[in-house]
């Protein structure tokens, strides 16, 4: 197909999303904001990059698994995956094919847009959060894990890279995102994860995870653990020289008081925080709701904090929070309009019984949110 047939096409995937940007670009996956042309919604649509380092059909099956398991997942805490099937692949320029044939057809991940940062994003912005903010964000990641957990889906790379903040100046707002190395609690691994093999963010990762080990709902609490820790301190409960040297301190050493970083830390709230980053998994919390009750209960026991409203900070520089348009630019997207841009498509969703012998949705989340690395 030529430039001018991908022009005439008008910039299609799945013969209805219709790209406007480019999101972000991560090591297995290229997200785009597009409108969907059915229901006029501007939403991300991830597509695996097959001319990646590490495309291999492995990662074609990790990126099925997200969009089956995600699918299953209905809550206002979690990124909404609304469709997901096969596209040829997109080209925009000639610098960045994201397919080594383009011919072939590659998965693709349709997802709710979130006009918004990742919570990463903020902590590099304004360090340490707000402990009202903290307690707010807290109780709605509980509430993520425990819809998750209880159809038996472990996220198993919870971190603020994946935690995206709705930008409204109504109400602080967290969409866990990205499932691309999720399990389903009681599901064959064999295929997908090598015995031993880490898996996740070392630096988010529990004790158990370190050693290779699959992880469970546990695992997933203990990470939330340290992504709270972050928020209340702006620094990670175990640093070293490398990911991995931090990783294997916590397996030997229990966390430093939050006081040691942030003196107005209230003691319940430190107490609940080191609960969590218990190494020894039956001293944890045993459930996300148990997580999020002793978070309230730490509210109520700590010092009357001043409410803090939500406003600019999503956007420095901004007098007022944004009100996004369907088709607005948004900072570090790249415009799609004036590109020469070649967009093949093709309708094949996936079905259960063809699953090992075609590539497979599902990797990563987007824009530091959607486009895993």
């Amino acid at each position: 197909m030529s430039g001018s047939e991908g022009r005439a096409a008008n910039k299609l995937m799945a013969e209805r999303y219709r790209a406007l940007a480019r999101v972000g670009v991560g090591g297995t996956a290229v997200v785009f904001r597009c409108r969907d042309l059915h229901t006029q919604r501007i939403v991300a649509v991830k597509s695996l990059r097959s001319n990646a380092a590490n495309a291999t059909p492995e990662a074609a099956k990790r990126f099925h698994r997200e969009a089956r398991l995600a699918a299953q997942l209905a809550h206002p805490n979690i990124v909404r995956v609304l469709d997901y099937g096969l596209t040829l692949p997109v080209i925009v320029g000639p610098q960045a094919h994201w397919s080594e044939d383009p011919d072939k057809p590659t998965p693709y991940l349709a997802m709710e847009y979130v006009f918004g940062v990742t919570l990463k994003d903020l902590l590099r912005r304004v360090g340490p959060l707000p402990l009202d903010w903290v307690w707010r964000l807290g109780e709605q990641l509980c509430a993520a894990l425990a819809m998750a957990h209880s159809v038996g889906v472990v996220h198993r790379d919870v971190k603020p890279q994946n935690v995206m903040l709705l930008d409204s100046p109504l109400e602080l707002l967290a969409k866990l995102t990205d499932f691309g190395i999720a399990r389903q609690m009681g599901g064959d691994l064999s295929a997908l994860t090598a015995t031993g093999q880490v898996i996740g963010t070392p630096d988010y990762l529990s004790p158990e995870q370190v050693l290779g080990e699959p992880g469970g709902p546990s695992s997933d609490l203990y990470s939330l653990g340290i992504v709270l820790y972050e928020l209340v301190t702006g620094r990670l409960p175990f640093e070293a020289d490398t990911p991995l040297a931090a990783a294997s301190k916590r397996m030997m050493m229990d966390a430093p008081p939050l006081t040691a970083f942030r003196r107005d830390t209230p003691a319940a709230l430190q107490e609940v925080i080191l609960v969590a980053l218990r190494r020894d998994m039956p001293e944890r919390f045993r459930s996300a709701m148990e997580f999020a009750e002793a978070l309230r209960w730490s509210r109520a026991h700590a010092p009357a904090q001043p409410a803090v409203a939500r406003g600019s900070w999503l956007a420095p520089g901004r007098a007022e929070p944004r009100q996004p348009t369907a088709d607005a630019a948004v900072e570090g997207e790249l415009d799609l309009s004036q590109q020469p841009t070649v967009l093949r498509v093709m309708r094949d969703p996936y079905a259960e019984s063809t699953a090992d012998a075609q590539p497979a949705p599902g990797a990563g989340g987007y824009a530091g949110g959607y486009a895993g690395g």
